[in-house]
């Protein structure tokens, strides 16, 4: 198709495409702010604001080739939603040149899953990145809770230098979150949901006298689909039209079941933050997108450390999609974000997300 065939194609056609286009971001904007037990549709609208971002994106570039006025629609509607843009991406480094401060980790390690089934259980990989990220407060979700041994809670604790202090407690008989800290943890406690192995831990960490902190660690409601269980998610099986139709109901099913109690999890953990007399720190495994009203009702009260100090796409897990940024270093106004990294080491399911927060008055 030579230019001119399709400059005039694009004139009669591309610009209805780019409507549509434009008119389903800004729906997928208003997702953002509608309950999924109350419309179960809108969480999956902001699965797609990635994939939808980019078309419209494309439509902005072939305008700009073309010259054409209509660029505007896009650029405009792409303008709109600028926030959520920068909830995924962050074009322009925003950490600053310091490394003094409070150091915390959050990391979802899948049971130790990459360490047992390699038999390093002596001489796991998870506690040299530990020992090598030297974090002052580490956020550990789906923890292996074995009783003995370097992996045990005693064993990771005495392994690290300077941890002294730690929180653990069972979502199931042999697992669950499990907090660290260089700080005294002067109160325990938890957050439990109905009908969900998932759940919250809450520690109040003295950093100095009469100065008090709160950490959430956050493991919210998994969608429990396994690339075992699924041909749809795995490249590798294949099954008939009628088995892959059966999978694909399944598993939609499972997600909406877990957008809607996510829901009613961020509800419940936002009003005890604001209850809290103390800063906040809030970290874990959201299973939900920056474009999701999980994030949403916890985000609107806290900062988030990759906006703050972040750059280039933080995904965080270890799956087919470049875009799930699913695990967070939230807190409030009385913190500071100078540093934020996510790291890409093949540990987990999840990737690690390290911050160091400036603290008024303490560094």
């Amino acid at each position: 198709m030579g230019e001119k065939n399709f400059r005039n194609f694009f004139s009669k056609f591309g610009f209805f495409l780019n409507l549509g286009f434009g008119g389903l971001l800004l729906i997928v904007y208003l997702s953002f702010y509608i309950p999924p037990d109350s419309f179960w549709p809108a969480p999956f609208l902001g699965l797609l604001y990635p994939y939808i971002l980019m078309v419209n994106l494309v439509f902005v570039c072939l305008y700009a080739l073309l010259q054409s006025r209509k660029i505007l629609l896009s650029f405009l509607i792409i303008l709109l939603g600028y926030q959520h843009f920068l909830n995924f991406i962050q074009p322009i480094p925003n950490f600053r040149p310091s490394t003094v401060g409070l150091k915390i980790l959050s990391y979802n390690v899948h049971y130790f899953s990459a360490d047992i089934a390699k038999k390093q259980n002596d001489n796991p990989r998870i506690l040299a990145y530990l020992q090598k990220v030297d974090a002052d407060i580490i956020c550990l979700q789906e923890t292996r809770l074995f009783k003995t041994g370097k992996l045990s809670p005693d064993g990771i604790r005495d392994a690290l230098p300077g941890i002294r202090h730690y929180q653990l407690a069972h979502s199931i008989s042999n697992a669950g979150p499990m907090t660290l800290s260089k700080f005294p943890i002067v109160r325990l406690g938890e957050i439990r949901f109905e009908h969900s192995a998932n759940m919250v831990l809450f520690s109040d960490i003295l950093l100095r006298p009469n100065d008090t902190i709160r950490i959430y660690n956050c493991h919210f409601q998994s969608y429990r689909i396994t690339p075992e269980d699924y041909s749809l998610t795995d490249p590798d099986k294949t099954g008939t039209n009628e088995q892959q139709l059966l999978e694909a109901r399944l598993i939609t099913k499972k997600m909406i079941l877990a957008f809607s109690i996510r829901a009613q999890q961020s509800r419940t953990v936002a009003a005890h933050i604001r209850k809290c007399p103390y800063p906040v720190i809030v970290c874990g495994d959201f299973n939900d997108t920056p474009l999701s009203y999980t994030y949403y009702n916890l985000g609107k009260q806290l900062k988030d450390a990759f906006t703050e100090a972040g750059f280039g796409i933080s995904s965080t897990y270890n799956g087919i999609s470049p875009f799930f940024r699913i695990d967070y270093i939230l807190y409030n106004q009385s913190f500071n974000a100078v540093f934020y990294r996510r790291e890409r080491i093949d540990l987990s399911d999840h990737f690690p997300v390290f911050a160091i927060l400036k603290v008024p008055g303490v560094n």
